[in-house]
């Protein structure tokens, strides 16, 4: 067990996935949205044909999509329900984004799966409440203003 996840890959059981494979999409989905088959295969200790195989289920299902980007081929955790039920519905991990953010998600989401000990704060929610907790005003976090129809959404740590 992951314990920053604390307990959500339970809430992707819905989806069909339990232990490690829902402790997988429930990492990829919070830390950037995007993995590999290689990242996949070497966290799951499985053949990259048992991986082939597990990546076409969840696109078969919509959970993931499967696209080339820069010449690599990269999964993106794309159903909403799944982050809906992670508690991260308004992540925008979902959306697709340039070569560059995919790359910088990828190079974070490595470095998180190989220190799945450390104490992570995955969601906006989680690290406005830690800053908070320690005193530190909304005031001085890193912020940027999403502007729509609809009006705007201000998001900390973008």
């Amino acid at each position: 067990m992951i314990a920053h996840l604390k307990g959500r890959e339970r809430a992707l059981e819905p989806f069909g996935l339990t232990g490690r494979r829902a402790e997988w999409i429930a990492l990829a989905s919070l830390h950037g949205g995007v993995f590999t088959r290689a990242q996949l295969s070497d966290w799951l200790g499985a053949s990259r044909f048992k991986v082939l195989r597990l990546v076409q289920a969840l696109t078969e299902r919509r959970l993931v999509s499967e696209e080339t980007v820069g010449g690599l081929k990269v999964c993106r955790v794309c159903a909403r329900g799944v982050y809906r039920a992670l508690g991260a519905e308004d992540v925008r991990f979902r959306r697709i984004t340039s070569t560059e953010v995919v790359v910088r998600r990828l190079l974070s989401f490595d470095y998180v799966i190989e220190h799945p000990g450390l104490p992570w704060l995955p969601t906006e929610s989680e690290k406005v409440g830690t800053f908070e907790a320690l005193g530190i005003d909304r005031s001085l976090m890193p912020v940027r203003v999403y502007r729509g129809a609809a009006g705007g959404a201000r998001r900390y740590f973008p």
